[in-house]
């Protein structure tokens, strides 16, 4: 086998990783997270673009947990800790930005 075939091997299998398309996935998250903060006309209303870019910040930090900190092979407990955190936190947050 070549060193060619071998760097395409290994190019093919970066792009079918996990990691790489939950990459993509954060990518294409801050992009709409950007897209809503900066009064780009997707939502009229500033309640429901910052609502919307809050959401996405948990479930990037989510991601972010499960596959780079490699918490979705931990332990059960360690695992449902952060998914409970990231609700716990989301909501609270919401709900002081609703309350103020």
């Amino acid at each position: 086998m070549s060193t060619l075939d071998t760097n395409a091997r290994s190019t093919i299998n970066l792009f079918r990783s996990k990691a790489t398309v939950v990459w993509v996935f954060l990518i294409l998250a801050t992009v709409l997270s950007w897209a809503l903060g900066t009064d780009h006309g997707f939502v009229d209303d500033h309640t429901t673009a910052s609502t919307i870019i809050m959401v996405v910040a948990f479930v990037k930090v989510r991601f972010v947990g499960l596959y780079f900190m490699e918490l979705n092979h931990a332990p059960l407990a360690l695992r449902l800790l952060l998914e409970v955190w990231c609700l716990v936190v989301c909501l609270a947050t919401l709900g002081f930005y609703f309350a103020a």
